[in-house]
């Protein structure tokens, strides 16, 4: 709901604002005395026309305040329900089940759905949230006049005024419109190799200890309490429903996994795996394009599935961040991005619509990767371009590990300070000196004007004028 109030500031910004965004003229007196008039008597007037342009930016800002501040009253309220009613389905769940982890997970949610609805409220009624918008509208002012400079100094002419027109930036919702492709992989139990033609890919993976069924599943957790993944199973068979909303739900059993791993494939449902639930990736994905409002980027989703089949490629072996040649094949093999060493038009091209790719795990504790095609002050160069990042439970903590990973992409490097985006628990300090009031006034992790900068420092230097103008061909 906090994307959906984002969105309809920019609508009534960029519909309201556009068709009354007009110069108002105004018409002053201006009378000079002569030298030769000791009584002070005004014998020479005339009359000055200008234009001003005042009305607009008061109905415009005002109107966006008053939705934000009911958006913002609306969104606590309904996602304090929420998350509440779904931590208790959980402890009743674990209760009846046995399963402690669900209790514990129930219970946590609960207590982030309380702090979170107070704070909101604290914010609102001490008008904290109103100095957060004040500052955030002046910060989004700044950044369109620095994106113009930057802009007229590199074109010219009519591409200069066609850039000008796709970002907005004189007049309605600034920022950059850009297509991203947001990806999960998955695993079917039918997918057989020509390497083995016998036997499903899954049974000779897991048989050769080079996957964990069990685990991609979701009935064994050896990664810990605190790094339990949210992997989805879901059975092929047809499953007529009641109807409803909510995200869809097929899955195997425990003991139809067993059946199906026992006969080696030729009993049990037939089913697939995703690396991540729906939710879980519509989370992360609605948390990066609110977010990425910051520094001036509009992302424009498309979500896809795309099947894996290696085992490198559902346990990255070999992906860290001090080489990323296995994310390179991964993101050139799998995904389809081009290699600059074949195709520099092609791999530049690629920038236009970034990739974000969720996949099943990492050998080690990362949580995302970035794979940047030009370098940065402390990105190296790669060959393609694209980011991967897998789902951990508890979304309050890893839910803008995607963002970070694009902050990478646009160039960004890490910060201190757990109120930052691009703050690292591995190569940062958790707090500064302002760290608490700036999460306390932003209700979260934030982008800085100087990152917003450096975003389209990278932006304008690297990206073809077509995708900046919105004429990317193909």
């Amino acid at each position: 709901m906090a994307l959906i109030c984002t969105e309809i500031n920019e609508w009534i910004e960029e519909d309201v604002s556009k068709p009354i965004e007009k110069w108002e003229e105004r018409t002053k007196k201006k009378c000079n005395k002569s030298w030769y008039n000791p009584f002070g008597w005004q014998w020479v007037c005339t009359f000055v026309s200008y234009f001003v342009k005042v009305i607009r930016w008061i109905i415009v800002t005002v109107g966006k305040w008053v939705v934000r501040t009911v958006c913002k009253i609306i969104s606590a309220i309904v996602t304090f329900i929420i998350e509440v009613f779904t931590g208790l389905w959980d402890v009743l769940v674990g209760i009846f089940t046995l399963d402690w982890r669900s209790v514990v997970d129930g219970f946590i949610q609960i207590l982030i759905a309380i702090a979170s609805v107070v704070i909101k409220i604290i914010r609102i009624v001490f008008l904290i949230d109103t100095v957060a918008f004040i500052i955030d509208e002046i910060t989004r002012m700044r950044l369109r006049e620095y994106v113009k400079g930057l802009l007229e100094k590199k074109y010219d002419g009519e591409l200069l005024q066609q850039i000008k027109d796709e970002l907005r930036i004189d007049f309605g919702a600034f920022g950059f419109r850009i297509k991203m492709s947001g990806i999960r992989t998955f695993v079917d139990s039918e997918t057989v190799t020509k390497k083995n033609p016998t036997i499903p890919n899954l049974i000779y993976l897991h048989e050769n200890g080079k996957i964990n069924l069990r685990e991609l599943a979701g009935f064994e957790f050896p990664q810990g309490f605190g790094r339990r993944k949210r992997y989805k199973t879901l059975k092929k068979d047809l499953v007529v429903s009641g109807g409803g909303g909510g995200e869809f739900d097929n899955p195997i059993s425990e003991s139809e996994l067993n059946l199906y791993i026992s006969s080696q494939g030729l009993k049990g449902p037939k089913f697939i795996i995703l690396c991540m639930r729906d939710k879980a990736l519509d989370t992360k994905l609605n948390v990066s394009s609110e977010l990425a409002r910051e520094i001036g980027l509009m992302p424009q989703w498309e979500k896809k599935n795309i099947e894996v089949i290696s085992p490198n490629h559902i346990v990255h072996d070999g992906m860290d961040t001090m080489n990323t040649n296995a994310l390179e094949d991964f993101l050139i093999d799998v995904i389809g991005r081009e290699d600059s060493s074949k195709s520099e038009s092609g791999a530049i091209k690629d920038l236009c619509i970034p990739v974000t790719v969720g996949i099943f795990k990492y050998t080690d504790t990362l949580n995302g990767l970035s794979s940047c095609l030009k370098e940065s002050s402390c990105q190296n160069e790669h060959k393609a371009s694209g980011i991967t990042y897998i789902d951990n439970k508890f979304d309050f903590l890893f839910k803008y590990v995607p963002l970070h990973e694009l902050g990478h992409f646009f160039g960004l490097c890490h910060t201190d300070g757990l109120d930052r985006v691009m703050f690292s628990p591995k190569q940062s300090n958790y707090l500064e000196w302002d760290t608490i009031p700036n999460l306390f006034l932003h209700s979260g992790p934030k982008f800085t004007f100087e990152e917003a900068k450096s975003t389209w420092d990278y932006i304008v230097e690297h990206y073809s004028a077509n995708c900046l103008a919105g004429i990317q061909k193909d």
